[in-house]
């Protein structure tokens, strides 16, 4: 079982990942938040995720923080970027600092549960659209 942490400011967006998340029997939803300090916070509360499934643009922390953290605190944590910024620059700072996956919004449910299945092994994915 996949457990993932649904990081997402926008609360309609972050209640349809986590429902169809939910949906797939390999993965479990272990937690929702609406920001990277929020995340970080129930991170250190105790809750247990294998992947963090992350918008980039949140007030509070942001994706990139988020990532910075959790590569520093949790180095067996995984991130996917989850936006809908496909510029390069965006895709070279999220690997940069950490991040394991990018994907962008507007891509379809099978390519985010086939990068979640892969970036669980160890792989990392770029989606389709990015531009590095």
């Amino acid at each position: 079982m996949i457990k993932i942490l649904v990081v997402e400011d926008n609360a309609i967006v972050r209640q349809l990942l986590t429902d169809m998340i939910g949906m797939q029997d390999d993965f479990e939803v272990a937690g929702t938040a609406e920001n990277g300090l929020a995340a970080l916070k129930l991170i250190k509360d105790g809750l247990q995720a294998d992947i963090i499934l992350a918008d980039l643009n949140m007030k509070g922390m942001d994706g990139i923080e988020l990532t910075e953290n959790v590569a520093m605190l949790y180095g067996d944590l995984k991130v996917i970027i989850l936006t809908m910024h496909a510029k390069g620059a965006f895709l070279k700072r999220a690997l940069a600092v950490g991040a394991r996956g990018y994907l962008l919004k507007n891509g379809d449910m099978d390519e985010l549960y086939r990068t979640i299945r892969k970036v669980s092994t160890g792989e990392v994915v770029v989606g389709a659209g990015a531009n590095d």
